[in-house]
């Protein structure tokens, strides 16, 4: 008999099908239909008739059942019910085992909550998730204002909090990961974004400054010159700013990485990713000082450059550049 998680590489990889299929909007409807309306139905059933205690009620029992490590917080008079979760079983289950078939397994919650939620006149107010098994939201009944909730296990004061990357929601809509950047949600559409300001992509050792005009056209902004975090972080190998920089699990190089990036004026300084395979050690880049990277596994998944298999062998720096490069000309 399948355990209470057992389903979840099925789930992931029903995600990712779908997805292939018919799309982004394809996988919404499964997500509101299949999920929100249908399995998850008890949970629309318990907010119309109770509103918020119904959906604490429910959501309690629900964690009761799949042993989960968070907490739920009920407050009537601000109108709101809050989610703290410290380690989420279904992600969980995906970590423990190595599992990343869909680009984005943690954004299924929302795509059923929200449409659920609005069924039944509530609200999505805030979530975040960190793609690393913690997230928390706020909710509320549409028909009356809600007040700030203060919690003493906010999650967000836990040290695992500063791993992965951040999706964000606010008033059921996503938020976009960088502003400064793109307008959009969508960690693929931020790289092709960030990207395609350049009108040509090339590797470090295609740009080396001794070659006559090659280093100067980087510094000019007419080529994206794309290195390593070793690369990047010996300004003797990588004498000009490059427009990314993948970063792995090099202590001593992140450490060098980090003194350079803060010493660079924000107007120069490199995108900053990382693979986020999923069962690597999790990184705290927050101590570095540095911003949390942007994830490239999506890209590659999305583009078909790469199909993550349980174990490894997983490629190295230089070769997720090029893969990276070959999803960034495929889009």
């Amino acid at each position: 008999m399948l355990g209470c998680q057992d389903f979840c590489g099925y789930y992931e990889w029903t995600f990712h099908y779908a997805r292939r299929r018919w799309g982004r909007e394809g996988l919404a409807c499964l997500l509101a239909e299949a999920i929100g309306r249908d399995s998850q139905r008890h949970y629309g059933d318990a907010g119309a008739r109770a509103g918020l205690r119904g959906l604490y009620d429910t959501w309690t029992k629900t964690g009761e059942d799949e042993h989960c490590d968070w907490t739920f917080t009920l407050d009537e008079r601000k109108n709101v019910l809050r989610c703290d979760m410290r380690r989420c079983p279904s992600k969980g289950f995906l970590i423990e085992r190595d599992l990343n078939a869909d680009e984005d397994y943690c954004n299924h919650c929302a795509g059923w909550m929200i449409p659920m939620l609005e069924a039944i006149g509530a609200e999505l107010v805030e979530h975040e998730h960190n793609h690393c098994g913690q997230c928390w939201s706020t909710i509320r009944m549409k028909d009356r204002p809600n007040e700030p909730l203060q919690v003493e296990n906010d999650i967000r004061s836990d040290p695992r909090w500063r791993h992965g990357y951040l999706d964000r929601w606010a008033s059921s809509r996503p938020l976009p990961l960088m502003p400064s950047v793109s307008t959009s949600s969508d960690s693929c559409d931020v790289l092709a974004d960030w990207f395609t300001r350049y009108p040509r992509l090339a590797f470090l050792e295609e740009c080396p400054p001794g070659r006559s005009g090659t280093a100067e056209h980087a510094l000019e902004g007419r080529v994206a010159i794309l290195a390593t975090g070793a690369e990047y972080a010996d300004e003797r190998c990588c004498p000009v700013n490059p427009a990314g920089v993948l970063l792995d699990h090099d202590t001593a190089a992140l450490v060098a990485v980090a003194s350079r990036f803060l010493a660079t004026s924000a107007d120069n300084r490199p995108l900053l990713m990382h693979p986020f395979l999923p069962a690597s050690a999790p990184i705290d880049f927050i101590a570095l000082g540095l911003p949390r990277p942007m994830p490239i596994l999506p890209l590659l998944i999305r583009a078909g450059v790469y199909s993550h298999r349980s174990g490894g062998p997983y490629p190295d720096a230089r070769q997720w550049l090029r893969l990276l490069l070959d999803a960034v000309r495929s889009e």
